[in-house]
């Protein structure tokens, strides 16, 4: 099976990428498709929409369905590169529980920094197209 299965989509997704970098004023990122071993085989194995670290100017996006390998919509790849920016913009936060020093990924203040990403890339007049 080839890695690559739609070079179109894979171009289109870079472009809309570069182009909300544009938009939340955050240069220097890198796209990278997510490669699955058995694409289209087998149960799902992991439902990852996409990930990133925080500290690396890398963002990793699925941009294939895992089971039936269909392009994803647009709408949702938009939506998971607002998720994986506000990472950035939002790091995790560390906080005391009892005696417990715990790390807090998804915090409010976290989720409020994806909104706004949404908010924005909806006011843009190419992005908005597509949701």
């Amino acid at each position: 099976m080839a890695d690559i299965l739609d070079p179109r989509h894979e171009a289109m997704v870079e472009h809309l990428f570069q182009r909300c970098l544009a938009v939340l004023k955050m240069p220097g990122f890198e796209l990278r498709p997510m490669r699955r071993r058995l694409r289209g085989k087998g149960k799902f194995n992991s439902l990852t929409y996409g990930y990133t670290r925080p500290g690396e100017n890398w963002v990793v996006i699925d941009l294939y369905t895992p089971k039936t390998m269909k392009p994803r919509k647009m709408d949702a790849i938009l939506r998971v590169i607002a998720h994986e920016l506000a990472h950035h913009q939002k790091p995790p936060r560390y906080y005391r529980s009892w005696f417990k020093v715990k790390l807090l990924i998804h915090h409010p203040p976290f989720w409020t920094q994806y909104k706004r990403n949404v908010a924005e890339f909806k006011k843009d007049e190419i992005l908005q197209q597509y949701f």
